[in-house]
């Protein structure tokens, strides 16, 4: 058997390292740092290279300017209040009384406008307590005395069968061509 040179030595050992240092980068790059093993916040701007920071301050070019929109409602701009005198001479209702169980009423100046609140003022008690009965966004259908479907153009009030004021004056405040929906609730 041949004693191995000198060179056949070197050349095993060479490779054996060759091996052994491959092997070492192959573990060494499955214990690489993921995403998943950085706390948030855990890498900062000066951490990265210079390349990388250049490209996260370069800013792109702006698009064209946009048209103007139209102007919005600032929710309230419109708004108004609408009255009607009972039991006095107006221009509205010229002398109308107010008796017990009476129905008044006011309107909005139209019907696509919609009342979102309304009341009723009482004068002339003469010591008595006027209650109401019913206070409500409509209107009246005069022909059956029911208010009429899908209307809440104005406001109506009822006034109690036992006591009626002197005079009343009912208010609304309505917002023209609104579009309020009504959701009814069922409560038992």
């Amino acid at each position: 058997m041949k004693k191995p040179s000198l060179k056949s030595i070197a050349l095993v050992s060479v490779t054996a390292i060759a091996l052994v240092s491959a092997a070492g980068v192959g573990a060494q790059a499955s214990g690489l740092i993921g995403s998943k093993d950085i706390r948030d916040g855990g890498v900062h701007r000066v951490d990265l290279s210079p390349s990388i920071q250049k490209s996260l301050t370069k800013a792109g070019t702006p698009g064209k300017t946009g048209p103007k929109g139209d102007a919005g409602k600032d929710g309230i701009s419109g708004l108004y209040y609408q009255t009607a005198a009972y039991g006095t001479a107006s221009e509205i209702d010229p002398g109308v009384g107010v008796n017990e169980g009476a129905i008044a009423t006011v309107a909005c100046t139209s019907p696509t406008d919609v009342a979102i609140s309304g009341g009723v003022q009482t004068l002339g008690l003469g010591g008595k307590s006027a209650a109401v009965a019913s206070s409500f966004p409509g209107r009246m259908d005069w022909s059956n005395n029911t208010p009429k479907a899908d209307r809440l153009d104005g406001w109506i009030v009822q006034f109690d069968a036992r006591v009626a004021p002197e005079k009343a004056t009912i208010w609304v405040l309505c917002a023209p061509d609104a579009d309020v929906p009504v959701i009814n609730t069922v409560v038992s």
